[in-house]
């Protein structure tokens, strides 16, 4: 299976998804703030600005870029006195949850001038145009074009080595790739060390110590984050408790329970309080 093929599959696990909340000038200073707990997508179409955030050097965008933070952070968009710039804003969400392959593998801001993407024009052109006009179902439009981008994003980072390590590097790994996608595919299934090391044509120890160098932690570490972020995709659909800790592999509902508290600091019923 190839990495594209694999990518994804990943992306339809993560359910990346766009919502745009702004379109058009933008003047002086604005800030977008971590405790939002979303991503953001800015598209900047025309004029000059600084991205500012703590810990990272300040980006100077003199030609159109998107700049993606694909977790939430705390950071401005600045431009000088008596100049605008033309943008669109929009928050990027997880269906798998904000701890994913994509939150997990990305660096904190991924800049992506247009001309350093060619095949960005036609989506840029369709997104435009719809933005200028208030036709029926501009919202929705709006929105599915900057997810298009977002995958478009995924894609570059893939081609220019920005992603070296988590789920998306061991996706792109020649043998890890085909059991990550495996576990992605069927969560629920009884996995063992043995059992994925096989389908990689590793030994034990050898298959242990490439995953936890390549994707950053552990093959069980891994299955139980899947599970969990699987489960909490079906838990927002209205599924019981108790019928989900089935449906991604766990015996009983206190063993689900279990792990969940460790995944995510508090129970399934708790959580899901929470973003209802």
């Amino acid at each position: 299976m190839d990495t594209p093929d694999n990518i994804s599959r990943l992306l339809e696990h993560v359910g990346l998804r766009a919502t745009t909340f702004y379109v058009g000038p933008l003047c002086g200073l604005h800030d977008f703030g971590a405790k939002e707990g979303v991503g953001h997508l800015h598209v900047i179409r025309g004029g000059e600005l600084a991205a500012v955030q703590a810990g990272q050097r300040r980006i100077v965008v003199r030609e159109p870029t998107l700049l993606f933070y694909p977790r939430p952070v705390d950071h401005r968009l600045d431009i000088a006195a008596r100049a605008s710039a033309d943008v669109l804003c929009a928050s990027v969400r997880y269906d798998a949850g904000l701890d994913n392959a994509i939150t997990q593998s990305f660096p904190t801001v991924v800049v992506v001038p247009f001309s350093a993407q060619p095949r960005l024009g036609p989506t840029l052109a369709v997104l435009f145009d719809e933005a200028a006009d208030d036709k029926p179902g501009r919202q929705v439009m709006l929105d599915r074009l900057c997810d298009v981008l977002l995958v478009q994003i995924v894609r570059h980072a893939m081609a220019h080595g920005l992603v070296t390590r988590g789920v998306l590097a061991g996706l792109a790994h020649p043998r890890l790739g085909r059991v990550l996608v495996e576990v992605l595919d069927a969560p629920a299934q009884p996995w063992a060390l043995e059992s994925m090391a096989a389908r990689a044509h590793l030994s034990r120890n050898a298959f242990a110590r490439q995953f936890r160098e390549v994707v950053g932690y552990t093959p069980a570490d891994f299955l139980t984050r899947r599970r969990i972020a699987l489960a909490q995709r079906l838990l927002r659909s209205g599924r019981p408790v108790g019928l989900v800790a089935g449906e991604v592999g766990y015996n009983s509902q206190p063993a689900f329970s279990r792990a969940f508290i460790r995944e995510v600091g508090v129970g399934p019923s708790v959580w899901l309080r929470t973003v209802v």
